[in-house]
Formats: structure tokens, sequence, C-alpha cells
């Protein structure tokens, strides 16, 4: 079995390395049955895979290990009703979630229902104006619209008060969610699909909503191709590169069932011309002909269609996703491009304005929490500045904006601390909260939030040490240069996607020598670039955003690298590069 210790001298400038020890006997074992290098092996048995079929499944994630979607509490109920509904011409209503999950979500269960000939249209809340979850005034609407059912996405196991009252007005709500649940389950709902709630055995719980919107879809074919024998069902893979696309968003863990759909969901994502809104964003975003990879997903097409939801309506998110005709597929595409700009331009500036609060109060020196608030600041960026902010000071930290003396606020967390329990300790100072261990959103008033700074830093003094303050790097096994070869990295691109819960691999390779003067090059002369050598054989070097460490990296010679290898994009397989994770001076 693996087992984690952590030296305690292993420390660059900025990260504490922790080593994993595997068992020797496990992995030489593995090395041989499955034809895969040792370091290979050493990787495989920290993500838990001690067997060759574990492996072989791993690598090969097919679609036949999507489990039995009936084994989801109340899929039944919601199929049920659905074929109800598609029997009885009633009209239907999608209510999902602002984000890139719940649009992702939005757009497959119209799509899949508008193939079966259903009558259906869509809502999603204002983000701005409404907030998240169902809401009366907007079930209102969906009643005057005409619609007797509603399936929620991406939300609903909250909205028990919303749900009763679309009961009292004769609409019936489906939830499909895939949130913890706060408090009772919906009772009035026809049908709860959650596999966080209780009585659900559903053995897999990490699915993004669009995961559980997918596995009722997947239901609801089964059952309809049972009933209808006549009726023309649509093939699910060709639904899989929007599920890939919400799942991949809402970093969920890339592992079990969220694996399947996403390696399999990026090949139908890569396919020219398969979906028009896509291929035009593909297009407007540089990635035409491209071969899609969960990066791409996660930092270039999501943003553009979260833009539109965090500064307001993200309607145009879900109409992209559901368009067929080009021309209109091209126009939303530029439209959300330019969206995603200017809240670009809207982060940066929040941004520039938070580490000058912190940097000119030295509140990262002062506090161990930070807790950060303007009356100037956009709500819907909130969460990424948090985001942002947490990494760079390594503190739980808090960003508020206020309006009309409320405090609404974004909350991040490092891996030590409890966000949540955290918060619930402190809700004597806040109106509201929820969330989980890493994030969560809170609502205070204004006149509370300086006290919520000091009482913060309290609480995670209280609970932690000093070295939870340095971040970690998990080391998979030591390598000597022999190991990095060109079949390493193509069994490691085996390993994709990377992502939450299956990371890129780390290795480290000691005492290597600067074969010549690094560079940084780049925009902003960011990025180290150079060679080094060990054992006669030479490695070109890349590490992002490695600017700090200039000074520290010309005064030695020998290193210890922490690193993934990878073949260099614009030589293909001819060359590998070492992608630098860290780097320090040998002992």
């Amino acid at each position: 079995m693996e087992k984690e210790c952590e030296i305690s001298c292993e420390k660059s400038p900025k990260y504490k390395w922790v080593h994993r020890e595997t068992d020797v006997a496990i992995t030489k074992k593995l090395s041989s049955k499955c034809n895969i290098s040792r370091p290979v092996s050493a990787v495989l048995v920290n993500r838990g895979l001690f067997s060759e079929k574990s492996i072989e499944n791993f690598f090969e994630a097919p679609l036949r290990n999507l489990l039995n979607p009936f084994l989801l509490k109340d899929v039944d109920k919601a199929v049920e009703r659905i074929i109800f509904a598609l029997r009885n011409n009633e009209r239907v209503c999608i209510y999902g979630d602002y984000d890139v999950d719940g649009v992702s979500s939005t757009a497959l269960m119209y799509l899949f229902l508008e193939n079966i000939g259903m009558d259906v249209i869509y809502y999603v809340p204002n983000r701005l104006e409404e907030g998240y979850g169902l809401n009366n005034n907007a079930i209102k609407k969906i009643k005057k619209a005409g619609c007797s059912l509603i399936i929620t996405v991406d939300c609903g196991i909250t909205s028990s008060e919303e749900i009763s009252y679309a009961k009292s007005i004769d609409v019936d709500v489906i939830v499909t969610d895939h949130h913890q649940p706060l408090g009772d389950i919906p009772a009035e709902a026809v049908a709860v699909i959650d596999p966080y709630q209780n009585e659900d055995t559903y053995p897999f719980k990490s699915l993004a909503g669009v995961g559980v919107a997918y596995k009722l879809i997947m239901a609801l074919k089964f059952k309809l191709s049972k009933v209808f024998k006549d009726i023309k069902l649509p093939n699910l893979k060709e639904f899989l590169d929007i599920v890939a696309l919400g799942t991949i968003a809402d970093v969920v863990p890339l592992i079990g069932e969220n694996r399947i759909f996403v390696k399999h969901g990026l090949k139908v994502l890569s396919y020219q011309g398969h979906r028009a809104g896509l291929e035009e964003l593909k297009k407007i975003t540089g990635l035409s002909n491209t071969k899609i990879n969960s990066a791409h997903v996660g930092y270039v097409l999501a943003p553009r269609i979260n833009a539109v939801g965090r500064l307001g309506s993200c309607d145009r998110g879900v109409k992209l996703l559901i368009e067929k005709n080009r021309d209109n597929a091209r126009w939303l595409a530029e439209e959300l491009d330019m969206e995603n700009k200017y809240r670009q331009g809207i982060e940066r500036k929040i941004l520039k304005q938070s580490y000058e609060k912190v940097e000119r109060f030295d509140l990262h020196k002062k506090y161990k929490g930070l807790v950060l608030y303007s009356e100037e600041w956009h709500p819907g960026v909130i969460s990424t500045i948090a985001s942002r902010v947490m990494e760079r000071y390594f503190r739980p930290t808090i960003i508020v904006t206020i309006e009309d003396g409320i405090g609404k606020g974004s909350a991040r967390s490092i891996p030590a601390f409890n966000l949540y329990n955290g918060l619930k300790s402190l809700s004597d100072l806040l109106m509201t909260f929820g969330g989980h261990k890493y994030a969560a959103g809170i609502k205070v008033e204004s006149f509370n939030i300086k006290k919520l700074q000091k009482e913060f830093h309290n609480l995670i003094i209280s609970e932690l040490d000093e070295g939870d303050f340095i971040p970690e790097i998990k080391i998979d096994t030591e390598v000597e240069p022999y190991e990095v070869n060109r079949h390493l990295v193509k069994t490691l691109q085996k390993m994709r996607p990377f992502g939450s819960g299956n990371p890129e691999p780390v290795f480290c390779m000691r005492r290597v020598k600067k074969y010549q003067n690094f560079s940084f090059i780049g925009k902003g002369k960011k990025h180290l670039k150079g060679f080094i050598e060990k054992n006669g054989k030479l490695f070109e070097i890349i590490g992002y955003n490695f600017r700090e460490y200039e000074e520290y990296l010309q005064n030695y010679d020998t290193f210890d690298i922490l690193f993934f290898p990878e073949f260099n994009v614009w030589t293909g397989e001819n060359s590998i590069q070492l992608k630098i994770k860290d780097i320090k001076r040998s002992e």
C-alpha cells in the first residue's frame, strides 16, 4: 500500500516537498505484468491502482463501465413522469444554473428532450437579479408560458419552499442536482435525483450536475426504447462533448465515471463541425483543428461561457450550445469572446486593488486569514478573485462586495483549514453561508465585516500550525535520466485527462547541473527556459511563472527539480522537455 512521509528538510524557496513512499514489490510486479515502466507503476499505485484490471480500466476508461443509471434514487420516478408528459404533449421547462455546469446541463437536457419530440423550453436565472436556484417569480413565468413540469439541473436540492409553491399552482418538479442537501429533501418534488441525498446508494458520488443529467437521459433512453418500439432515439455518445465541458468546468474529481465522460467527451469535442456553437468558439479562440484537452476546456472554452453568467444573464451560453445555424453560432461565439475580455478587464482591476490592499497594510503578515472588501467590486467575479488571492498568499481568503449595507462574499481555503466548519463556528456574524471544505459563499452585514476579519484570523491560528501555511507539492517518485524517455511520455499521455483527482504526476530528479545560464522568456519575461544535464544526458526545461526564482537560480549550479515530462509541442515527439513544477539547490 502507498504511504506518505514528509521529509522536513525538503523545502524550496516556495514549497514544501512531500515524498510518497510506494511498496517496491507492488510497483515491480505491476511494471512487469502491465508492461509499464517503474515510474509509471509508482504513479498508478499512488492513484490507488493495484491490479492489472484496475489499471486497464483506468487507461481505457471504456463507456461500458458507466454505471446503471437506475441505481440512482428516484430515477425511475423521473423517467415515468417525463414519459407521461411526452404522451400527453405537456410543455416542459429545464431550469438550470448560470455557471458552465448549469449551462451544460440545461443544454444537454433540452437537446435530448427536443430530439425525442417533446415541447421543451429552458430557463436560467439572472445571477445578479435572481440569484442561485429556483425562485417563485421564475416559477410564475414558467407556469404562464404553459409548462406543467419543471426539470431542474445543477440546482433544486435546497428549494423545498419553491417546489411547494410550484405544486400549489399545478406545476410538477423533478430535481436533478449534485450538491449536498443542507436540510430536508424537497418532499413535494415528483422525484429528487442527487447522489448525496440520504438513502441513495449510488456507488459514485462525485458527478457534476451535467453528469447527473446525463444519467437521467441514459435511463430515459432505455425506457423509451422499451415503451415506444418505433421511436428514433439519439446516440448518447454525441452529447459527451457537452458533458465533458460541464464536468471539467465544475472541477469535480476526474476519476470513475467523470474520467469516462471526459476522456470520451474530449474526443467528441475535437471533432470538426460536430456542434456549431462549440466549433465557432474553437475557431475564435484558435483551437480549430486542435486535439482538445482538459486545459483547453478549463482555461479557454469554459471561461467564455462562464463570463456571461458571471456578469448577469447566461442565456447566451445555452444558446451557443444548442444553436444549429452556423452564422448565428458565429455571432454568439464572438459575443461571448467579447464578454470574456470585458470580464477579464474587471478581474484584473479588482485583483490589482486586492493585492495593493494586502501589501500596503501588510495584511498577509498580520492575519492568517484574509478578508478584503469594497463597495466598488463586481459581485460576479469575486469568486475568481478569492481563488487568486488565496493562491498568492496561501491564506484562507474571503472577498466581499458591499451593496446597500449587505456584503456578499466568496471564500476559498487552503488544504489544512475546513472552510465550511470554520464559517459554521462564525455563523453568529453571518446572515447566511454555504459551501464545502475549500469554497463557500457568505452574506454579512457591512458593520460586521471588520469583526469577521479578526475572528476569522483568531479561529485559523487556533487550529493551524505555522507549517500549514507553506504550500505542498506531493512527489510521486524519484527518477534517473535513463528513465525519462519517449516510452515514459507516451504512457503518461494515456493517463490524461489530468485535473482534480487525477493531477499531472510529479517526478523528482536529484543533482542535475545547469548546462548553460537560464533565461526568462515570454510576456513579462516570466517563464524559465534552459537546459540541464545529468549523467551525460541533456534535457530542455520550461518553467511557467518562475520569475521570482531568478536571483536564487543565479547563485547555484546544481539543483533538485520537480517536473512533468512531455513532448515539446513545437517539435512533436522528436524531443522531450521537462515542465518544471519546482526547483531548489541540491543539499
